[in-house]
């Protein structure tokens, strides 16, 4: 029988063998786990969302790994992230695994390089799901970490790191417990260009527990807590302006010196933030000169963003900036630099040439119809309180594309332009500016590559109360040109009813004064084309004299193209034509004046309203009705009766054109007539009143009825064709 002590050292080696025969076992499975193919495949299930690859590694006591030649990669939302290391040492918890909890309380890696980017597409993220593994890194550490990289940006040198986070899998929380990342003699590059050397870059970040859909991309700022310090060399900089009016930037070697001391508690950048930036500049002009200067910006935060930038003046040829701003809002990320800028305070002055010149312009006017656009040479001196420019404001810019849509036609050409801000008499600041195209062209605004005249000097006024949020409505405009040439008059006739009244050649010159406001209507203006030796086709005749039209126009809406036309005038002298019959006509002239009227320009053009026509004879009305030799002998004689005045109704509809109820007359005689032209179609009504004598004319496509009884009568019976 054996002893009590022989029985338990028995047992102690039946569980030392076993023992060493499941450390056999776990060196065995879990070695061939980290070595084998299927290990692999059990980590990579679902590679689009994350993926993990090493050459080798081995364990030698539960819990503790060592894998060589690391990579992963993951896609979450919008962002992909990577990370490689030459070797990684760590410990998991194994207890936890059966709650489904992969806990690892620390992990240790050698010649790390990470990236975060922006993904090209969103990986939707699963709805969430209960019973999803929960994630617990307690400390992730190297002391060789090579390179970062943030978007585009990436950071290699001589890093040190330590990171820790929780997550719970099928969209639970997370949270990315006290970090640090820390870099010296570090180079920050972008793609080939290396923007700092010699840098030290020092970084602190955490952010609370939370489910991750409910701060989706840039919402998780309003957690983030972080610092950020850094110091380093940096690049210089050369601009060449092109002969585009563009900017070449290209990199130069340089001491420059950029200082960053940032903090952020929950999303907004803390008091005492700052950022300093020395950047030495060279300046190429047009002309291949070379100007050495160096740009300083410096900005602070307290309860606002303050900025403050330095550009000095050397030649006062070359671009030059002072400015200092005071912009509110400091939380993350920077809204829209327009909408912060209409709440900024404080002075800049700048010269030089900018690439992009509306945004600067937009200070002074607003308005959809006109603009100047592209590059320009720029000289101003702003001051701005809460968002509006103070009393004192100027800006000069010149060499700057100008545009200005004006009844359904685009105005572009070389400008020179003046802004101001003065206060009026009440002490309201008005905004001025005066725009002068030195040669422009204009075109229909739908086929703005075909212009059809141009000139010299059209001028382009506008004042406007100087506060942003109310300086459209308030906008008063004047445009101005003279003496514009258009080189081929028949360019209007698409314009014009239809083929019986169209411009068959000639010449001309237009100039124009008109009123605006913001939103484009008109609230007075004038529009004169004067032509000579000009031919006109109408109802069938060949006309040739010297023409001279009157617009004045009255309310109206240039969008819509709608104007009041009363006090309007055209006049025609030393005009030549010739009877469908083969009598010429010479020296002929009238003048013609609507006493009220309403046009619509944009095609198909329209008009009404009503006339008064002073005219040498009534020979040009008669002739559109019939030829003076089919008519009775003393007709020739009323022709030559002397002057006549006309009044009547006109319109002017698509292809239609009618004159109703007019009457032409003197002390001698009297004519009544109704006429409508449309297309090649011709019909109406004529009377004709000379002492006792009297005929009527019908006329139908062409057919004409000449009535010698009952001419009144007749001519009464007719229906009108305007009511």
């Amino acid at each position: 029988m054996k002893t009590l002590p022989a029985r338990h050292g028995r047992i102690l080696r039946l569980a030392g063998l076993l023992a060493l025969l499941c450390y056999a076992l776990y060196l065995l499975a879990g070695n061939a786990f980290l070595n084998s193919r299927f290990g692999h495949d059990v980590l990579n299930r679902r590679p689009e969302a994350f993926a993990m690859e090493w050459s080798g590694g081995h364990t030698f006591w539960p819990g503790r790994v060592t894998l060589r030649e690391v990579r992963m990669r993951g896609h979450v939302r919008r962002m992909q992230w990577s990370a490689q290391a030459d070797a990684v040492h760590g410990r998991i918890a194994l207890w936890p695994l059966l709650r489904k909890e992969l806990q690892v309380p620390w992990v240790e890696a050698d010649g790390v390089a990470g990236s975060l980017t922006r993904a090209a597409r969103e990986r939707p993220a699963p709805p969430p799901r209960p019973g999803g593994w929960t994630l617990d890194f307690r400390r992730i550490a190297t002391g060789s970490l090579r390179a970062a990289t943030l978007g585009g940006w990436q950071v290699t040198g001589d890093g040190h790191a330590e990171v820790g986070f929780g997550k719970q899998l099928r969209g639970g929380p997370m949270e990315l417990r006290p970090s640090t990342l820390q870099f010296d003699a570090a180079q920050v590059s972008r793609g080939d260009i290396q923007w700092l050397r010699d840098a030290r870059l020092s970084s602190t970040f955490t952010l609370p527990r939370h489910v991750s859909a409910e701060h989706p991309g840039l919402a998780k700022l309003d957690l983030l807590a972080a610092t950020l310090d850094l110091h380093g060399t940096a690049v210089g900089l050369q601009s060449t302006l092109g002969g585009d009016g563009r900017y070449d930037f290209a990199v130069l070697p340089g001491n420059g010196e950029l200082q960053a001391k940032l903090s952020l508690a929950r999303g907004v950048l803390a008091p005492g933030s700052q950022l300093q930036l020395r950047l030495p500049l060279s300046n190429v002009d047009a002309q291949g000169t070379h100007v050495a200067n160096q740009l300083d910006l410096h900005a602070t935060a307290d309860d606002a963003l303050h900025l403050r930038a330095t550009l000095p003046d050397l030649d006062g040829r070359h671009p030059s900036l002072d400015a200092t701003l005071d912009v509110p809002g400091i939380a993350l990320p920077l809204k829209d630099w327009r909408e912060r800028l209409m709440t900024a305070s404080g002075e800049v002055r700048a010269h030089g040439h900018l690439p992009s010149i509306g945004g600067v312009v937009a200070l002074f006017t607003q308005a959809d119809w006109m603009g100047l656009e592209g590059s320009g040479t720029v000289d101003a001196d702003l001051k701005l309180a809460d968002g509006r420019l103070l009393d004192g404001s100027r800006l000069q810019v010149s060499d700057v594309e100008a545009r200005a849509d004006v009844l359904g036609n685009r105005f572009r050409g070389k400008a020179r332009a003046q802004a101001s801000i003065a206060s009026d008499a009440a002490g309201n600041p008005q905004s001025r500016l005066d725009v002068v195209m030195e040669a422009f062209s204009a075109a229909p605004s739908d086929t703005p590559g075909k212009p059809y005249f141009t000139g010299e000097r059209l001028r382009l006024e506008t004042l406007a109360d100087a506060r942003l949020e109310r300086m459209k409505e308030s906008m008063r405009a004047r445009v101005r040109f003279e003496r514009a040439r258009i080189p081929e008059l028949a360019v209007f006739n698409s314009h014009l009813p239809n083929d019986t009244l169209r411009f068959a050649g000639g010449s001309g010159m237009l100039s124009g004064d008109l009123r605006l406001d913001g939103d484009g209507d008109v609230g007075r203006g004038t529009l004169r084309v004067e032509g000579r030796q000009v031919r006109l086709a109408v109802a069938g005749m060949n006309l040739r004299g010297d023409v001279m039209l009157d617009a004045r126009l009255r309310r109206g809406n240039l969008r819509k193209g709608e104007f009041e036309l009363g006090d309007s005038s055209a006049r025609v002298r030393n005009v030549a034509f010739t009877e469908p019959g083969g009598t010429t006509h010479s020296g002929w002239w009238a003048t013609l004046d609507i006493d009220s009227g309403r046009a619509e320009w944009k095609a198909p053009s329209s008009a009404s309203g009503n006339l008064r026509v002073r005219m040498r004879d009534v020979g040009f009305l008669l002739a559109m009705f019939a030829d003076r030799t089919d008519l009775p002998a003393w007709v020739g004689k009323v022709v030559d009766a002397g002057e006549a005045r006309l009044s009547g109704k006109w319109l002017w509809q698509g292809k239609r054109l009618v004159l109703d109820q007019a009457r032409a007359q003197n002390e001698r005689f009297t004519v009544d007539a109704r006429l409508a032209l449309e297309g090649p179609r011709r019909h109406g009504d004529l009377h004709l009143k000379w002492g006792i004598l009297g005929v009527g004319v019908e006329l139908q496509d062409g057919n004409r009825k000449y009535h010698l009884r009952g001419a009144r009568q007749w001519y009464d019976s007719r229906p009108p064709l305007l009511r």
